[in-house]
């Protein structure tokens, strides 16, 4: 790139993948977002309470990107991503 070219903006969510996604979704899981594990923790919670079966999984640290450094190294490796479905309901 000439240095009087400037780049597009990354974001740190864009192209991260997430491990087992395809999978769960095949099954009915819809992902609802991405979190620290205390926050998610939380949200499982509130879920469970509304009904909703929840499931996590991790995140792919080798699809951060080049945006990502070492703060998306040692932050966004802690994260998970926060699957729910609809209940199984009795009857």
């Amino acid at each position: 790139m000439k240095e009087t070219e400037v780049s597009e903006p990354v974001y740190c969510s864009e192209g991260i993948r997430v491990l087992r996604a395809h999978d769960l979704e095949a099954k009915g899981w819809e992902q609802r977002t991405v979190g620290d594990r205390t926050r998610i923790e939380e949200l499982r919670g509130l879920y469970s309470a509304l009904g909703f079966e929840t499931a996590t999984t991790e995140l792919d640290p080798s699809t951060f990107g080049e945006a990502c450094t070492t703060c998306a190294v040692s932050a966004c490796s802690g994260y998970v991503a926060l699957f729910t479905r609809a209940g199984k309901r009795d009857g």
